[in-house]
């Protein structure tokens, strides 16, 4: 699941969970029952939703102009589920939903970006990943996207890529606190703000959105606080 989306949903269930449990009390075992069923129903299908949505659908790499590419630039993708439109909501002038830090790893351009809810095996924690653009790009995964490079800015752009592969191979896990004044988790933007300022590049420059939904609110940085830098340029978009 894109960024709060996770968490949002727990929030929900243990809220419906309490609810539901003294809207019950009193009532035959029958009826209990039965209304359990709907409720866990009704959020395994959101669930099933959101997950099928994220399934499979790799673009292929030839639909990606590669050779544009470089060490640093910054993927953001607009998410196709459920859990990407809660994001969305959240962020009414955002365009994406979600952001990575390309790198050229193993012959192949990578996405390393923290991210919840998609394991690459059973049992696999939530935690920061090196992602096949292709993968990172699928078409179940982004209905819209784009590759935006730091301008001016070459070497920096290529050692915060190395910062973000640092922490990939260090296995540091995903932030579900948000918290950006703590750096041993990383969420999505914090991770991409975090290896830029390590090079004395500031893409947020201080920008936080006001998130005012239930059971979720606060200040965050949301990817259109970092889109929004008049230091990126635009390589490429879908």
């Amino acid at each position: 699941m894109d960024m709060f989306a996770r968490r949002w949903f727990s929030s929900v269930y243990d809220k419906i969970r309490c609810r539901f449990g003294l809207f019950a009390a009193g009532m035959p075992a029958w009826m209990v029952g039965r209304l359990s069923v709907l409720v866990l129903s009704g959020m395994s299908f959101c669930l099933f939703v959101s997950a099928g949505c994220k399934a499979g659908g790799a673009r292929m790499a030839e639909d990606l102009p590669a050779g544009l590419f470089q060490d640093g630039d910054l993927a953001f993708r607009r998410g196709t589920g459920l859990t990407s439109r809660v994001v969305l909501a959240a962020d009414k002038s955002g365009a994406y939903s979600h952001v990575g830090i390309l790198k050229w790893m193993d012959g192949k351009w990578h996405v390393i970006h923290a991210v919840p809810g998609e394991p690459d095996y059973r049992g696999d924690e939530d935690r920061v990943k090196a992602e096949a653009i292709e993968s990172f790009f699928a078409r179940t995964r982004a209905a819209s996207g784009a590759v935006m490079r730091v301008e001016d800015a070459p070497e920096p752009a290529r050692r915060a890529a190395g910062h973000a592969r640092r922490l990939f191979r260090a296995g540091v896990l995903f932030d579900h606190e948000y918290d950006l004044t703590d750096t041993v988790r990383m969420y999505c933007t914090e991770l991409v703000d975090y290896v830029y300022k390590l090079e004395g590049v500031d893409l947020s420059e201080e920008r936080l959105s006001k998130i005012d939904i239930p059971l979720f609110d606060g200040y965050y940085l949301l990817p259109n606080d970092i889109a929004r830098s008049e230091r990126l340029r635009l390589i490429y978009v879908f």
